[in-house]
């Protein structure tokens, strides 16, 4: 009977070690080839360009870069985007504005015929008022009459 009360106290303080899992680079921020950018458990996030999943997961990156992060097919990709990729993308950016340019002559055309019809209904905007002004006094006259008539 008195030996259930002398065992140790120690059935608690059982735990496992952190393991340290979720995103080691943010968005926007600089890396080096081979560093960790996602550590996970499962495809939670999956590889985009220049990023590889390793045994247990975790993502790193296959080529120095700015990390940035996308959505397509409601599935979340981690990307790295090289120095080179970004001079690509700002070269095309300048074209896709110069065909911009080209497309707006065409509209600054179309809006010069408008623009001809506002300026004539800024001159009968200008009659109209006037016309108001004479229209509002004929109703006071009307009511000062009124009075005198009964």
């Amino acid at each position: 009977m008195g030996r259930s009360k002398g065992g140790s106290g120690a059935k608690n303080g059982r735990d496992s070690n952190p393991k340290h899992l979720g995103v080691k680079v943010y968005g926007g921020q600089a890396l080096t080839a081979g560093s960790i950018i996602i550590k996970q458990r499962g495809t939670k996030i999956f590889p985009g360009d220049n990023v590889k999943k390793a045994g247990d997961d975790s993502l790193f990156a296959t080529a120095d870069g700015v990390v940035v992060f996308s959505e397509r097919n409601n599935r979340k990709y981690a990307n790295v985007v090289t120095a080179e990729e970004a001079k690509k993308s700002a070269k095309a950016a300048p074209k896709a504005e110069k065909a911009e340019k080209a497309a707006k002559p065409a509209a600054a055309k179309k809006a010069a015929a408008p623009k001809a019809p506002k300026a004539e209904k800024a001159e009968t905007a200008e009659k109209k008022p006037a016309a108001k002004k004479p229209a509002a006094k004929k109703p006071a006259a009307k009511k000062a009459a009124e009075p005198k008539a009964e």
